[in-house]
């Protein structure tokens, strides 16, 4: 089977060579690596295709380079630009964690009725502290219960069920997985959970991170979209809000380290 990896760019020279070298190092060798470039003005380009070429893997390289409409739009132009059985995203500033990671995606996908595949990430986080992140497998109404930078899905997905929605900028992710979650009964039922270390690494200061406030009202947005807004979903709702404001309140008094604390405390149990 083949694997398609779209990696959405803009002026990611700072970060591209380590997604770029940990796609070339995986030892699965059917794969397609699809650049998405929002008309970068930094090296970004020059060294996408510099490393690819001293790899002598150019024939696995594809870069589409125009301007989009989001992230949203480019994760689409990804995906219809792509061939392979099984999609996944993987951002500029994200990377594989080890040389594997596609062979173990491709293990799973032996079972014919996995949809998708996920795993942990490694967070990097200098300022409030780095850590490795197991799904949380909740319900959609409390919490994204997946990682998005670990799924891998089967194209029939995209086919079936649609491409990412452009009106979400930040939440697109958490959209897809109500959709999902509405449209297929018992959707963790086609899912598998590739355990073990972290497959992904990422990073904060992405989108979603720098817009925390205005990605989690897209959650909200994307809950009533599909009719699965209820009380438990705006209790948790809430508390997001609260917990994000206190955040940013802390820091700006000098107490960040009362929120690294508590994430270590979330994420080490």
């Amino acid at each position: 089977m083949k694997i398609s990896i779209i990696t959405p760019t803009f002026n990611s020279e700072r970060v591209i060579s380590r997604n770029i070298e940990s796609v070339i190092a995986q030892k699965y060798i059917q794969f397609e690596h699809i650049v998405i470039d929002n008309l970068s003005s930094d090296g970004t380009l020059n060294i996408i295709a510099d490393i690819y070429n001293n790899a002598g893997l150019n024939d696995k390289l594809k870069i589409v380079s125009e301007k989009d409409n989001g992230i949203s739009d480019a994760f689409n132009k990804g995906i219809n630009s792509s061939s392979g059985e099984i999609v996944t995203i993987l951002n500029s500033d994200d990377f594989y964690t080890g040389n594997y990671v596609l062979d173990k995606v491709i293990d799973a996908f032996a079972n014919k009725n996995i949809l998708f595949t996920h795993g942990n990430i490694f967070f990097y986080d200098p300022y409030y502290g780095s850590n490795v992140r197991k799904p949380l497998l909740c319900h959609i109404t409390e919490a994204l219960p997946y990682n998005h930078p670990t799924m891998f899905f089967r194209r029939e997905v995209y086919e079936k069920y649609g491409l990412y929605d452009i009106e979400y900028k930040y939440a697109m992710d958490f959209e897809y997985i109500c959709r999902l979650t509405k449209k297929i009964e018992n959707l963790d039922k086609y899912s598998a959970y590739l355990d073990g270390g972290a497959l992904v690494q990422m990073e904060s200061g992405g989108a979603s991170w720098e817009n925390e406030l205005k990605s989690i009202d897209e959650t909200k947005k994307a809950l009533k979209k599909y009719d699965l807004w209820n009380f438990n979903a705006r209790k948790n709702y809430n508390l997001r809000v609260l917990r994000t404001k206190l955040k940013v309140y802390l820091s700006k008094i000098g107490l960040s380290g009362i929120v690294k604390k508590w994430r270590k405390m979330k994420w080490e149990n």
